[in-house]
């Protein structure tokens, strides 16, 4: 048996009310518009990333992966972490170096060699700042342009590198 409503009767209760269009729906958008990224946010390379060629961009950058070639974001933060291992010039605002690095960095306010630093490599940058266990192979310019603040000193521990003027030395040798 089959049951069917009497269309024929009024009813009492309010009904509510429902409006059908015969628009088309609305698709959904092929890509999302991403927000703007907060201060603070940075893109990553993650570990199982390789590139080869040139990186440049707009925002704050870490590196996990591997990189041959040229990573340029001279307005922006450029960190290698621990994991990352480049065969590259870097240059940035300010250069983080956690892992492996066989080129030169250059760093428009400063350059950060961290413990777990391996740099081979020339450095550019007003400031420079080399943590003691840093493996360090190359020469620094500071350029004269960041001078030193009456009661405030520019940290560069370059007598807890590896090689430091060896490098320099080999590299007069050769030329």
């Amino acid at each position: 048996m089959m049951w069917k409503k009497d269309s024929t009767e009024p009813s009492s209760e309010p009904q509510p009310s429902t409006q059908v269009s015969t628009a088309a729906p609305a698709r959904p958008a092929a890509v999302p518009e991403r927000p703007p990224r907060p201060s603070g946010e940075r893109a990553t390379i993650g570990p199982s990333i390789r590139i080869r060629g040139d990186v440049s961009g707009d925002e704050d950058l870490l590196v996990q992966g591997h990189i041959e070639g040229s990573v340029d974001l001279a307005q922006h933060s450029v960190t290698i972490g621990a994991e990352g291992r480049v065969r590259a010039n870097v240059s940035g605002r300010s250069v983080v170096i956690e892992g492996e690095v066989n080129g030169d960095l250059h760093g428009l306010e400063q350059v950060v060699l961290k413990r777990s630093a391996r740099v081979q490599g020339n450095v550019t940058s007003p400031r420079v700042i080399i943590e003691d266990g840093a493996s360090f192979r190359g020469s620094i310019d500071m350029g004269g342009e960041a001078q030193p603040r009456a009661g405030r000193s520019v940290p560069v521990p370059v007598a807890h590198t590896e090689g430091a003027s060896q490098g320099a030395g080999e590299k007069a040798a050769k030329a």
